[in-house]
């Protein structure tokens, strides 16, 4: 499937100086297409307590007092998700009209859109920034990102930067390093290759759902006897392929069966069992070790399992260790870069302190597992 930018579609048609001469209604292609960024919203709402059937109909109204237009009026995706919140985009319905007159106008099936920030590489840490045509383009996130001109789109990347915990790096991509601002380009990387809208890896996502679906390009009734004749006949091959498979396989099933029984003496050692003691010895090891992961899975054993991210490059020393099903207590020395650290693990409440009477470079490290409210009846 080709993939095109929508201005690109834009100027096909502006540079048809005759209107009979118009792609629109010939033999279409089939394309996904970026569409222009400003003209999309990202919203991020919290994900709804009903049924997933019926956020379709709950976007929209969590929404009204965030957009400019009428909600019946706009279009809602879900982009993505995490486990506390969905990552929407909104776009009027109006626009997605429009583009896909545009795309039809040029001979073009569009079978998917979105937005052209997406266009832009992206991994985690990194803040990329690109160009189209007087627009800087940016992606702050797998889903996220906006497009804006050049004295209100730097203004957006700086106060992205100081809000993140952990400063991205940047990755920038003009065609004249003289347009970043100055206070910008020494802790960035800049380059002036431009996007590639044909080979830029177009996401699963698309902005062309419910109404706007794309419709299939051939009823299809039109396909129905190839269709028949190709079933048929794999259907034939299918038989013929299934009777030779299962000849083989019963042999191989033979061979399998000798080969265990020969085998088993010198992996297990013992008698030779019988071949229904293998599957009563499976399922016992398969017990086995669901009793493992459930003893791992409980207190003390999680807590310490929780703590290892945070202990990671402490450079701390242990002293002493205390662990029940109540928690975990840990005395350390040269703990002083855990003071640094943010001591946030979920489902457990952590506690430092200075232990004066052991000196100024130990620390108590309490840990304690959050009790869950239960909702009152």
């Amino acid at each position: 499937m080709s993939v095109e930018h929508l201005y690109n579609l834009d100027r096909q048609v502006n540079t048809s100086d005759d209107p009979l001469q118009s792609a629109a209604g010939t033999n279409m292609e089939s394309k996904s297409l970026w569409v222009p960024s400003e003209r999309i919203g990202l919203h991020l709402i919290d994900i709804p307590s009903a049924p997933e059937r019926k956020w379709a109909e709950l976007i929209p109204w969590m929404l009204e007092d965030r957009v400019l237009q009428p909600v019946d009026e706009m279009h809602f995706v879900v982009a993505d998700r995490d486990d506390q919140q969905l990552h929407i985009w909104a776009v009027s319905q109006q626009d997605m009209r429009e583009w896909m007159r545009i795309a039809d106008n040029a001979g073009i099936a569009a079978t998917a859109m979105a937005p052209d920030f997406m266009a832009l590489d992206w991994e985690s840490g990194i803040l990329s920034v690109g160009w189209r045509e007087g627009m800087l383009l940016v992606r702050d996130g797998s889903h996220s990102g906006f497009a804006a001109t050049p004295d209100v789109g730097w203004v957006m990347v700086d106060a992205i930067l100081k809000s993140a915990n952990v400063i991205p790096r940047l990755s920038i991509s003009l065609p004249d390093e003289g347009m970043v601002p100055e206070y910008l380009r020494a802790a960035a990387n800049i380059n002036s290759s431009s996007v590639d809208w044909q080979f830029a890896v177009f996401p699963a996502v698309s902005l062309m759902s419910a109404e706007f679906k794309p419709k299939a390009a051939r009823p299809a009734w039109f396909q129905w006897w190839p269709v028949a004749a190709s079933t048929m006949a794999v259907l034939l091959l299918t038989v013929i392929y299934l009777q030779v498979a299962n000849r083989s396989l019963e042999a191989e099933v033979v061979d399998l069966e000798q080969h265990l029984l020969t085998s088993h003496s010198r992996v297990f050692g013992g008698t030779k069992p019988a071949l229904t003691a293998f599957r009563s010895t499976a399922e016992a090891r398969i017990e086995q070790l669901f009793k493992q992961q459930k003893s791992l899975q409980a207190e003390p054993v999680a807590a310490l399992s929780a703590l290892d991210t945070l202990m990671n490059a402490c450079q701390c020393e242990l002293q002493a260790m205390t662990a029940s099903t109540d928690g975990v207590q840990l005395k350390v020395s040269g703990g002083a870069n855990l003071v640094k650290k943010s001591l946030n693990i979920r489902g457990y409440q952590l506690s430092l302190e200075q232990d004066q009477t052991a000196g100024p470079d130990v620390f108590a490290l309490s840990m304690k597992p959050r009790v869950s409210q239960e909702p009152n009846p």
